[in-house]
């Protein structure tokens, strides 16, 4: 699986990369530049983090309880590590979406970069799931309800991300249709809207209610 995971890695790593070097746009290159180290910087993170965590998970004995407590916390910390991965591959969907909204030239590269990404979202997602069966904890690979609290909402939202500017835009602007949040963000396509609106609603950061055929969103109260 390990062996699994680098090449499905290194097949996104190369197919954005031929990307890259196809946009003549200073700026839009520097960003696309920047999604993809941070999508390469997260993944060798979590990797090394996952490698130390099973070499240290041979200490079970009643000697090693500060040991155990060690892999606990490294256990942990993995699990966010896969939250920052997931996060780096939306981005860069995202980012993808939007050149190919505003490009005017071939996007046959963009979307088989996106089509990539997608799949290999899909394997970690998977092989995440599936350790977490093995653990004993509840295999769902996104909660219906997440408790956060107030304190926590930036840190469950990425700087800068579609998903961070929606959540603000719908902080500021209360009871708010669909519509207008894609008319607002309409830069992205409207699946990408769509689905980040969904992901604050699974995550119980917004809270919606329908009134016929139209659908209202609002921040959750975290108090």
């Amino acid at each position: 699986m390990e062996r699994e995971d680098v090449l499905k890695f290194t097949n996104s790593v190369i197919l954005l990369s031929k990307l890259f070097a196809r946009i003549e746009d200073k700026f839009l290159k520097q960003k696309l530049h920047g999604k993809i180290s941070d999508f390469v910087f997260v993944f060798i993170e979590q990797k090394n983090i996952h490698s130390s965590t099973s070499h240290k998970s041979g200490f079970r004995n009643a000697e090693s309880v500060a040991k155990s407590d060690e892999i606990v916390q490294r256990e942990h910390v993995a699990q966010s590590r896969h939250k920052d991965l997931i996060n780096a591959i939306n981005n860069l969907i995202d980012y993808l979406e939007h050149l190919a909204h505003i490009s005017k030239n071939n996007t046959t590269p963009l979307f088989l970069a996106q089509r990539n990404l997608l799949k290999f979202k899909l394997h970690i997602l998977k092989k995440n799931k599936v350790c977490k069966s093995a653990k004993g904890v509840t295999a769902e690979i996104t909660t219906s309800k997440l408790s956060v609290k107030p304190g926590s909402v930036r840190l469950a939202l990425k700087s800068n991300s579609s998903k961070e500017r929606i959540f603000s835009f719908i902080k500021k602007t209360p009871d708010v249709r669909t519509k207008e949040v894609m008319s607002e963000f309409s830069a992205l396509s409207s699946r990408t809207v769509k689905r980040n609106l969904k992901e604050l609603t699974d995550e119980g950061l917004l809270k919606k209610r329908s009134d016929g055929v139209a659908v209202y969103y609002l921040a959750a109260d975290l108090n």
